[in-house]
């Protein structure tokens, strides 16, 4: 009799399954609670300044520096929908809604994740929270591609919460417990904790496991090669590009253009220390220094993002600099002796590392 009972305790039916397969998995959920707990409770318990007199959570702050946004105009340049992202950037109440909605579903899918509760739903949530992030943030990071490396890392644990729930360590078997009748509906045991049928389960492992892979792999290729052709950035994160379009210069040398930082980090700034109109024969006609740059009055650099916290050009001690993401348009005052007429003008900008940036000017009648 006592070899029977032992026999029927460790029958593995397929709730004890389950089960067992939830606790194995419980440090994937623990930690992918954490990252996404860690990343709202900063913003919103841990991260609190004097503001105006006040205390304020500085990253929910869209008046001060250090607001979240900073970030994802920093992302602009290299995310996969930079126009989205500028457009977003330039409604200040729908950005501020967004940074407040992904604020608290991050803060829900974590602590739902680190007591389990929900927990197949809030997985699925946590894989679309790892594919917005990809899309936006993948191609950043100093050293390991950072951004990459978490967002492929989140997705293929979240897919595994999916298929093993909670566990018998978890508020939805503390639940199906408590109501045996509900923990045996079909709703609870999708959304939140449970056995599956095996073919389903089957055959949702193949498929989250093929879905993780090409993900993975796929993102990789996009956004830094090295799968089907050599490893290269689609958008460099190390080292700094202008972009330069849009120049134009008067009569008496006076050059305007529109500037664009759309690549390299977001720990420094782009530095324009110089800048040179040429004719189509190379021979200088307007030259501006760095000490010139840097006393262009305010009107001279009209920002696109003009918020506190956002990228822009401003004059340093060694002329102009423009974090990441930054786009202005400026302008250079002329002093040219001689009328500039025709065609072939290129405006030269020098950079502090050495480099050069050029652009064709079209003069204006």
């Amino acid at each position: 009799m006592q070899t029977n009972n032992t026999t029927q305790a460790n029958e593995w039916t397929p709730a004890r399954f389950f089960a067992f397969a939830g606790l194995m998995a419980l440090g994937v959920r623990l930690v992918q609670g954490w990252v996404y707990w860690g990343g709202a409770s900063r913003r919103m318990f841990y991260d609190f300044h004097m503001v105006h007199g006040h205390l304020s959570a500085v990253k929910l702050n869209p008046d001060v520096g250090g607001y979240l946004a900073n970030k994802l105009i920093h992302a602009m340049p290299g995310s996969v929908f930079p126009d989205l992202i500028q457009w977003i950037l330039l409604h200040g109440s729908f950005l501020h809604f967004m940074v407040w909605f992904w604020t608290l579903v991050e803060l829900v899918v974590g602590v739902g994740l680190i007591i389990g509760f929900a927990t197949r739903l809030l997985a699925f949530a946590s894989v679309g929270l790892n594919v917005s992030l990809m899309m936006i943030f993948g191609w950043m990071g100093s050293t390991c591609v950072d951004e990459w490396t978490m967002a492929a890392a989140g997705f293929a644990m979240g897919t595994v919460l999916m298929l093993t729930g909670g566990g018998s360590w978890s508020v939805d078997q503390w639940l199906a417990r408590r109501n045996p009748e509900m923990g045996e509906r079909g709703w609870f045991r999708v959304l939140f904790s449970g056995h599956l049928p095996y073919e389903a389960t089957r055959k949702w492992s193949i498929w989250l496991g093929i879905i993780s892979i090409v993900f993975t792999v796929g993102s990789y290729q996009y956004l830094h090669g090295a799968v089907f052709s050599p490893l290269h950035g689609r958008v460099n994160f190390h080292h700094y590009h202008l972009s330069m379009d849009n120049a134009q210069a008067k009569p008496d040398g006076t050059v305007s253009f529109h500037a664009y930082v759309d690549a390299g980090p977001d720990t420094g700034k782009l530095y324009l220390i110089g800048a040179t109109l040429l004719d189509t024969s190379g021979k200088t006609v307007e030259q501006w220094s760095g000490k010139q740059l840097t006393a262009l009055p305010k009107a001279s650099i009209v920002n696109r993002f003009t918020m506190p916290w956002a990228s822009q050009f401003k004059p340093t001690a060694y002329g102009i600099g423009g974090v990441t993401g930054a786009k202005a348009t400026l302008q250079l005052p002329g002093s040219a002796a001689q009328a500039l007429t025709g065609t072939g003008y290129t405006l030269r900008l020098d950079t502090i590392d050495g480099k050069h940036w050029n652009t064709t000017v079209k003069v204006q009648p």
